[in-house]
């Protein structure tokens, strides 16, 4: 996140409504992913990783969007950023009463988890992800 924009979030009391104005397309997106998660929502390219890498022993789900665009843009600054990423899994964690983690995968790909990966976890999946870009 640009100085510019994290000024705008974090200048006021209200950072989770910052954010909610300033990336609104980035919150939609995350509330859908956090609800897809926790319903377990098939999506065709988490199906497609789980074919390369095999079952987890952990719950994750995979998306991709094929298009670099500001959304993309967006999340990697949300999720690139330690305090609204934190702030954001508490908020969407409340919303959908069970504790999920984000992060950002590859290059257009998002990642919601049940618990922050080691790099053994998520290793075979980030390469899992680019053979199938």
């Amino acid at each position: 996140m640009d100085c510019k924009t994290a000024t705008l979030v974090y200048q006021t009391e209200d950072h989770l409504g910052n954010i909610r104005r300033i990336f609104p397309e980035a919150w939609k997106f995350l509330e859908e992913v956090s609800f897809a998660y926790v319903q377990s929502k098939p999506d065709n390219f988490d199906s497609e990783i789980r074919k390369l890498v095999g079952e987890k022993p952990f719950k994750y789900r995979m998306v991709h969007r094929d298009d670099k665009d500001q959304l993309t843009k967006d999340l990697g600054d949300l999720l690139g950023d330690i305090t609204s990423r934190l702030l954001l899994e508490q908020h969407f964690s409340k919303v959908v009463g069970q504790q999920v983690y984000f992060s950002t995968i590859c290059c257009n790909s998002h990642l919601t988890a049940d618990h922050e990966l080691t790099l053994e976890e998520v290793l075979p999946l980030q390469c899992a992800a680019v053979k199938l870009q």
